[in-house]
């Protein structure tokens, strides 16, 4: 959360008189935002250190009295939500003069599927997609006519209870209550929801540990090279599984929609779909020969993508729609190869990712570098932006080692 604040005194603008504001300095993450507390002394009346309003101001009294009370709000709702990563500036601020707001009418589908319209115009069909799964949950068990402020404490606690009896898996109700609670984050910047009312200040968010996602290295050898009749269902899938393997466990968003502009001179050039994170990474055999296999292959997008799978559709939601298709069908196809390995274990679409990792920590890469190459911000955020060109070399001479590992 990395957040702080204190009580300045805004130098910036004089009064007439000779006084100066007092505002509250909230930062967090490099960022600064600040609130006047409409309170203004002289500034030898004020101690910063202390942060007190001094005896020499002739209505230090009732200045302190204002200012203690701005203090108590401030720590309160950090207390509020000491248990939470959820504390922003724009929440701590609005304690301060808390908006009213009519919660009790509020509908939380009808705000929630306002913001789900604005992200699908802003083409963040990801987040858009969450949002909806998390909001037909909550309405499914709340009924449509439920209110932000009936979304309190007890009413997440019963939800909570009611999914685990139904056996929905703790990771999938966290995701589903994550999307809820940034819904109602929103809805209080918004103005249209109470800081007071903000049932995630007490409620805690559950999780559970998974298991291991990753092949072993002679598990992912025998996985590869099983027979498998060409040109059947489940023989593309596992391409498609060594192609994302290949490429630095590339998600298979972003595998479905790379663009031959994107293939230049023996790289692969994307930005990941989840994160907007820059990706170059050098084409090994392996991975040039599929791709000249489905090159020549009949295409449901014209060749708008070097794979000829996904169809084009300029809806958003749609385009998501058949992308978790194409992973759901993967996933049906690798648990039956696994099975016909003997791998106990329901190998899915992100198994590429993590074996890529663990065997890479096998080769003796550490775990900065690991990250570093499957864009994750660990340690230096400069590489976790882009990766520069020299960043790449290394990340490609790893990759062989890994590729060659198993091929």
């Amino acid at each position: 959360m990395d957040l702080s604040y204190k009580i300045i005194l805004d130098k910036r603008r004089t009064k007439p008189n000779g006084i100066y504001r007092l505002k509250v300095r909230v930062f967090q993450n490099g960022i600064t935002k600040e609130q006047s507390l409409d309170i203004y002394v002289h500034e030898k009346d004020w101690d910063e250190q202390e942060q007190i309003i001094l005896s020499t101001n002739k209505n230090y009294k009732t200045n302190n009295f204002k200012l203690n009370t701005a203090k108590t709000k401030l720590e309160r709702t950090v207390l509020l939500h000491e248990s939470n990563a959820t504390l922003t500036p724009e929440i701590l601020l609005g304690s301060l003069n808390p908006t009213e707001v009519k919660t009790s009418s509020t509908s939380f589908k009808e705000y929630a599927d306002e913001l789900i319209k604005e992200l699908i115009t802003a083409k963040r069909a990801g987040t858009a997609m969450a949002y909806t799964d998390a909001t037909n949950s909550l309405i499914n068990y709340g009924g449509k006519q439920l209110t932000l402020k009936q979304v309190n404490y007890t009413f997440l606690d019963k939800y909570n209870t009611h999914m685990l009896a139904k056996g929905v898996k703790v990771n999938s109700i966290a995701a589903y209550l994550r999307s809820i609670r940034a819904i109602y984050n929103k809805a209080i910047k918004a103005g249209i929801a109470s800081i007071q009312d903000y049932p995630f200040s007490k409620f805690r968010i559950e999780t559970e540990d998974t298991f291991n996602r990753t092949l072993s290295i002679n598990e992912m050898q025998r996985f590869v090279s099983i027979p498998l009749k060409e040109n059947t269902p489940i023989w593309h899938n596992r391409n498609f599984f060594i192609l994302s393997f290949c490429l630095v466990g590339i998600n298979y968003t972003d595998l479905f929609t790379l663009t031959p502009e994107q293939h230049i001179k023996s790289v692969i050039h994307y930005r990941r779909d989840k994160t907007g994170k820059l990706y170059s990474i050098g084409i090994v055999p392996i991975v040039q020969e599929l791709l000249d296999y489905y090159e020549q292959l009949p295409s449901r997008n014209g060749g708008t993508y070097l794979l000829p799978q996904l169809q084009l559709t300029n809806d958003v939601m749609q385009h998501k729609k058949w992308v978790k298709q194409l992973c759901q069908n993967s996933n049906k196809q690798l648990k039956q190869i696994a099975n016909r390995c003997g791998i106990d274990i329901e190998v899915t679409t992100y198994y590429a990712r993590y074996t890529w990792a663990n065997i890479a920590k096998k080769l003796g890469y550490t775990k900065d570098f690991i990250a570093e190459a499957l864009g994750h911000e660990y340690g230096n955020k400069v590489t976790g932006i882009y990766l520069d060109r020299y960043e790449s070399e290394k990340i490609d001479e790893a990759n062989r080692k890994v590729i060659e590992a198993i091929f």
